[in-house]
């Protein structure tokens, strides 16, 4: 029987370009939570590889949310059970959908109803349009057979969500304990620890929410895990170095 301690293992790096990918392991259980951009395949199979560990050695896969730099490579692992939230599923791929519209710029504001409110709106997301035109591939997000809905089926024990949806309807972080201490995989709920202006992601759903969402992480000491980011170790009100 698992226990509630789970081993943390950063296998991608989160940066201005691409989100984090981490292991999570307990006993033999192996669980990956977020895939990567397309070009990051060989670096998150070289970094399974190095720990013993091939694709179908994954069981579980969980999605914090279903933007390309997350899911991108879900489709390595055929034999893995896909958990995320229909929520940010449904809404996601109705997103890229309308992005391939030529009339994407006025669609666009059923998803980002806030978007004119940001400086150099309409050229960030121009750009952003671009790399989901090149990048996105429902195929390469799993089959649907796959799926397990978190709004339905639970996470294996010791792992909890927190909704985090200012950045997309449905968005999951997780809350989990390790031997020493709790641990947040914050996702894109938490970009950076000071520097979200770097990081070329799409903008909040919600700018408000998203800000009450951070907050809300930054209030939980432990380790925290952001989207595009160092791990760091945090303590309420206050961040503390880097870990290594």
């Amino acid at each position: 029987m698992l226990n509630s301690h789970w081993k943390i293992d950063v296998l991608l790096a989160g940066s201005w370009r691409g989100a984090s990918s981490v292991l999570l392991s307990n006993g033999s259980e192996r669980i990956l939570v977020d895939t990567g951009l397309p070009h990051d395949a060989h670096q998150l199979l070289t970094a399974l590889e190095h720990r013993g560990l091939a694709p179908s050695g994954i069981k579980r896969i969980i999605n914090t949310h279903f933007h390309i730099d997350h899911v991108s490579n879900n489709s390595l692992f055929p034999g893995s059970l896909i958990f995320a939230t229909q929520q940010s599923f449904d809404w996601c791929h109705s997103l890229y959908s309308d992005l391939a519209c030529t009339d994407w710029e006025r669609l666009v504001l059923k998803y980002y109803p806030e978007v004119f409110e940001y400086e150099n709106a309409k050229q960030r997301m121009e750009k952003l349009r671009k790399i989901a035109l090149r990048w996105w591939n429902s195929e390469h997000v799993g089959s649907r057979t796959q799926f397990r809905w978190i709004e339905t089926c639970g996470l294996p024990y010791g792992i909890d969500v927190m909704l985090t949806s200012g950045h997309v309807p449905g968005h999951a972080s997780l809350i989990l304990n390790t031997d020493q201490q709790q641990v947040v995989i914050a996702g894109d709920a938490l970009l950076t620890r000071a520097h979200d202006d770097q990081v070329l992601t799409m903008i909040p759903y919600c700018r408000p929410q998203y800000q009450q969402d951070r907050e809300r992480i930054l209030e939980i000491a432990g380790v925290i895990v952001p989207g595009h980011d160092q791990t760091f170790q945090n303590a309420p009100s206050k961040i503390l170095a880097t870990v290594k």
